[in-house]
């Protein structure tokens, strides 16, 4: 279950925003469970009476009221943005800063299977269209690399293949393996270490040729920071939700262009709405060059799969992009509710 907000102005436009959640917790300690009372309770006393435009101000207050709790944020913030493109009556994308790249790169993730199912996916999914496959990897060292082996045979030299390992390995032996698989020409390799561990990250980042993104191990811009400094990635993957909305990822991305480091727009089991907020930033941010994430259309390995959103970006609009999408025209994050769906699936509603 994912958390909806709906933030109401006095003139009567609506915020939609979502808080999404990795299912099995993944990357931070918040649940839906824990997120509506947060919001409910904690947050929503933050914003009422305030101005939605003072975005820095809204989230000082909510960072006072209570620290952490990024996803409940995130849920409030991505409302905060629909509402005040809808108030303007401009896309998100054109508050964030304005489109810097018109269409994004679409990815689509191939969960941990056999080599052969993996290698018959990938396959499907190049034919729709997608240039680049995100593999999973981390089940077993000498799987792993004849699951890439598989994809790579699959899919030919001119597709693009990301690994994720999922915090998989110690630094040794990620090394180790990471050297095996390079012959493949992966793009890169996600979190190769546990998420705690910077230091046994940047020895894997420094000992391979092939480049390290950081997921779990960023959630905010102290540990971005940490990341940068102790040079243990190359790449920042960028997840709105985890990383406490639209606003705060902008600031993430700031710090990641100041490195010289490229950002990927990744995702955490959304409805259109987080979806949409990750195509406005992505086209938006000149520094997240190198694409989305599962995010981009559904139904994908990531994704819901009904939807509570009345438009929704599928595969057809990958193979008709040749591989990359562009946001849903229309005013804030251009998402419209189907109410029938909410009452249908809500657990809980106010």
């Amino acid at each position: 279950s994912n958390v909806l907000v709906w933030i109401h102005a006095d003139g009567g436009a609506v915020g939609i925003g979502e808080a999404s959640f990795v299912p099995g917790g993944g990357v931070s300690e918040e649940t839906p469970e824990s997120t509506k009372p947060m919001i409910d309770h904690y947050l929503a006393p933050q914003v009422i009476g305030e101005d939605p435009f003072d975005i820095e101000r809204i989230h000082r207050k909510m960072d006072s009221a209570v620290p952490r709790n990024l996803i409940a944020k995130s849920g409030v913030d991505l409302a905060l943005w629909d509402l005040m493109g809808k108030i303007v009556g401009m896309p998100a994308c054109k508050l964030l800063g304005g489109v810097c790249h018109p269409k994004v790169l679409c990815t689509y993730t191939l969960s941990i299977d056999t080599p052969e199912r993996m290698a018959e996916q990938a396959l499907l999914r190049t034919r729709q269209g997608y240039k680049t496959l995100v593999v999973k990897i981390g089940r077993e060292p000498g799987g792993d690399i004849e699951r890439l082996r598989r994809v790579r045979e699959a899919v030919g030299d001119e597709v693009n293949i990301r690994l994720d390992a999922n915090e998989a390995y110690w630094p040794d032996q990620a090394i180790q393996i990471i050297r095996q698989m390079e012959k493949f020409r992966p793009e890169f390799v996600e979190e190769p270490v546990k998420r705690w561990d910077l230091d046994g990250m940047a020895k894997v980042a420094q000992a391979v040729d092939t480049p390290i993104s950081s997921d779990e191990s960023n959630t905010s811009m102290d540990t971005v920071m940490r990341i940068i400094q102790k040079r243990a990635a190359d790449i920042i993957n960028i997840k709105i939700s985890k990383n406490g909305g639209l606003y705060l990822s902008k600031k993430i991305a700031a710090l990641a262009e100041a490195a010289g480091i490229p950002c990927i727009v990744g995702g955490a089991n959304t409805y259109e709405v987080g979806r949409q907020a990750c195509r406005h930033f992505a086209v938006s941010t000149a520094q997240a060059q190198m694409g989305m994430g599962s995010e981009g259309c559904a139904p994908a390995s990531q994704s819901k799969i009904d939807d509570v959103t009345t438009r929704v970006l599928t595969y057809e609009d990958v193979t008709a992009g040749n591989g990359y999408v562009e946001v849903i025209a229309g005013p804030g994050l251009g998402v419209d509710i189907d109410e029938e769906k909410v009452r249908k699936y809500a657990v809980v509603s106010s």
